[in-house]
């Protein structure tokens, strides 16, 4: 039976809150990794795991958890997402054993990475015609507050009642959010994928291109961003109680420039506003190896480079989406899973090349290579049409 959509604000809102879930869980953990380490008797790099498992699992569940769920109604598989996401934490909250708690936490992760391809193409469907940048910008607002928002909310929480709860409260906000996605979110009905779509969506080289842009742009800022305390502390010469302040008002210019992302990307399209955000991207990363040494011009620089940073979410889901219905006919979800996961990929290479400049060159080096990393990006869409 084929179910119809309506434009839907309220589900909108359900789709945020689910993300917020998503992006608390995942940055959580690295604000209380000394705690972490101190309860499974473990060494702090060990403890790391539980950061890198979670990556780990985004990149595989976004392309290939989505194909046995792909005929279900959106509004179930985000429903069974969830409640799996859930069932995860929990086993993170109720868990000492640190395997245990490693496999919960890749569990997790496949759901985050299997979330975002099904609100991606759910938050364009329920979006009002001409305003689907909007939506998707909307919805990755969860996901940019959970930044804000993630490690400050887990220090305190942790420090009151112990790590643990934090991941109670992950349950009962991801409870709130599966109400939410039951009683607001319209019927979409869902796409049949399979597994040879995947490979279908790897050899198209007009979609790869979609997928180096992605990773490219996204992955950029963490050349920089992984260190960014560490830069601040040695360039800037700020103090250690200062930088929590400096991360939350980075935190609140990624918010303003993902919603203001959304509503350019409506107004220009997703090549044009990729073509200005990429340019303001490498010079606003380039500009911080000068603007370092002053600690005003610093602050006014890391809340450009937060606002460029995310301001560029929205035009690239609209490019991958795009770029799906052009060149991947009859295999869209699986183009789009897959950019999903070059999300993370790139913000994975990003951040080892960054501890490798940091290691051999030096930190104030990060921010020319965090420049470069954009470059190819920049190079790709300059080179698109204007419009797909």
């Amino acid at each position: 039976m084929t179910h119809t959509q309506k434009p839907s604000s309220k589900g909108i809102f359900a789709l945020a809150l689910s993300a917020f879930c998503m992006g608390v869980t995942e940055f959580i953990v690295a604000g209380i990794l000394p705690d972490l380490a101190q309860h499974f008797m473990v060494s702090q790099p060990v403890a790391g795991w539980l950061v890198t498992i979670y990556a780990i699992g985004v990149v595989i569940g976004a392309p290939i958890l989505t194909i046995p769920i792909s005929r279900l109604d959106r509004k179930y598989q985000l429903m069974l997402n969830l409640f799996i996401f859930l069932l995860a934490n929990l086993i993170v909250a109720i868990s000492d054993n640190f395997y245990l708690t490693l496999c919960a936490r890749f569990v997790a992760g496949c759901m985050h990475g299997v979330f975002f391809v099904i609100a991606t193409i759910a938050a364009i469907k329920i979006a009002k015609a001409g305003k689907q940048n909007t939506a998707l910008a909307l919805m990755v607002s969860g996901l940019t507050i959970a930044l804000v928002t993630g490690i400050p909310l887990g220090t305190f929480v942790g420090q009151l009642f112990g790590f643990k709860a934090i991941f109670w409260l992950i349950v009962v906000l991801t409870g709130v959010a599966i109400i939410s996605v039951w009683l607001i979110m319209p019927h979409i009905e869902g796409q049949r994928t399979f597994i040879r779509n995947l490979f279908l969506a790897l050899c198209v080289p007009k979609l790869l291109r979609a997928y180096i842009v992605t990773a490219c742009t996204c992955g950029a800022s963490f050349v920089l961003y992984t260190y960014i305390a560490e830069f601040l502390l040695v360039l800037s010469t700020f103090d250690k109680q200062s930088i929590a302040s400096i991360l939350l008002l980075y935190g609140g210019s990624a918010v303003v420039g993902n919603l203001v992302g959304g509503k350019i990307t409506d107004a220009k399209g997703s090549i044009i506003s990729l073509r200005l955000m990429l340019s303001a991207q490498v010079i606003t990363y380039a500009l911080m190896s000068v603007s370092a040494y002053s600690q005003v011009l610093v602050l006014i620089n890391l809340c450009a480079m937060g606002m460029v940073s995310f301001a560029s979410i929205a035009p690239l889901k609209s490019l991958a989406i795009l770029s799906s219905h052009k060149y991947a006919k009859g295999f869209e979800e699986s183009a789009i899973s897959v950019n999903e996961g070059s999300f993370n990929v790139g913000i994975a290479c990003a951040s080892a090349l960054g501890g490798a400049i940091f290691a051999h060159l030096g930190i104030e080096f990060n921010a020319i290579f965090a420049a470069l990393f954009a470059v190819p990006a920049l190079v790709i869409v300059l080179l698109m049409p204007r419009s797909l």
